[in-house]
């Protein structure tokens, strides 16, 4: 299932997120980790609408998929290249004032994910969001 837009705006984040709880639910997953990944991944859209594609429209794709007891989120961007799994983790211990700002949003991601893949694409991005253990094995 895979939810395709030629000019994603931030407009668009609520259907997203509506998108993906329900293909979540759909697929056999919790309504917590439906909201994990609505989380992980309304960041991961905002950072690419803001930031990759500097506010303009840009094409977007979101899909979900399950592989034996994983759910994995798919997105797709045609922005410069990023790949944020190699950002360093934040120091959240350190006091706000000497935190530099951003940052957050991928630590959140993390938090809210068993694991995030970036890929590089010929003219894109691809980052996927898993979450391990989020579907009863299917009867044999």
């Amino acid at each position: 299932m895979t939810l395709r837009y030629s000019s994603a705006t931030v407009r668009d984040l609520n259907d997203i997120r509506d998108y993906l709880e329900g293909a979540v639910t759909m697929l056999g997953g919790t309504e917590d980790d439906a909201g994990d990944l609505v989380l992980a991944v309304n960041e991961a859209v905002t950072n690419v609408l803001l930031h990759g594609y500097e506010g303009a429209p840009g094409p977007l794709s979101v899909g979900v998929e399950a592989d034996g007891d994983e759910l994995r989120v798919i997105l797709t961007d045609e922005a410069p290249r990023f790949d944020p799994t190699t950002v360093p983790p934040p120091d959240i211990y350190r006091p706000l004032e000497e935190r530099p700002l951003g940052g957050l949003g991928i630590h959140m991601m993390r938090q809210l994910t068993d694991a995030l893949v970036y890929r590089a694409l010929d003219g894109g991005n691809e980052l996927i969001f898993i979450k391990r253990h989020a579907l009863a094995p299917a009867a044999n």
